[in-house]
């Protein structure tokens, strides 16, 4: 859609400009390279995350952010979440839904302790499918209380998982809208072929 502007005085003046912002994609993102589960407390080769630490809000480029969280992102502020139980960063999409990346520094921490959590026994964590994404130990799942939701948490260090999430239902411009799930495999991707640079 084209607005327009046109003044007249001494000369014809035409101003015309789109009124809806340009994607930055040319083309949809291919979904994250995920494989076989491992063991999920086999990290061959542990993530260094100091920068995870210092500035987790910059773990994401912004095409990156318009492939995972909504494409333009335009009005899209990064917050860095400074809470318990768990640190890093939320990037909200423009029509109110988050993906957030996190650390966890109380129990669970790890996905063993994940997967023998309460929130696991009682099935709160179900469908549970264990894989690995950058060839680090994965598992994807959904809390119980909210299935429209998605989890993926990858074990990248022997001591320490991150995770990665969206929270709420309105995914306005984003490519994931019907695959909430594989949006969230792909910020895991992102955050971690970053955070190996």
């Amino acid at each position: 859609m084209i607005a327009c502007t046109t003044l007249l005085s001494a000369s014809l003046l035409t101003a015309c400009g789109s009124s809806t912002p340009e994607r930055i994609l040319s083309t949809p993102p291919a979904p994250a390279q995920t494989g076989a589960p491992l063991p999920l407390d086999q990290v061959d080769a542990p993530l260094d995350l100091a920068k995870f630490d210092s500035d987790p809000c910059s773990l994401l480029t912004k095409e990156q952010a318009a492939a995972v969280v909504a494409d333009p992102p335009n009005g899209m502020q990064p917050s860095p979440r400074t809470t318990l139980p768990a640190f890093g960063c939320a990037w909200p999409n423009p029509a109110g839904a988050l993906l957030v990346a996190l650390k966890p520094v109380q129990s669970p921490k790890t996905l063993t302790e994940l997967s023998t959590s309460p929130l696991k026994k009682n099935g709160e964590l179900e469908p549970w499918t264990e894989t690995s994404i950058s060839g680090l130990p994965a598992v994807v799942y959904h809390e119980y209380r909210a299935p429209g939701e998605c989890s993926v948490s990858v074990e990248v260090t022997e001591q320490q998982m991150l995770t990665f999430e969206i929270e709420g239902r309105d995914l306005r411009n984003n490519y994931w809208d019907n695959d909430r799930c594989g949006g969230v495999a792909k910020m895991a991707e992102f955050v971690i072929g970053n955070l190996r640079q």
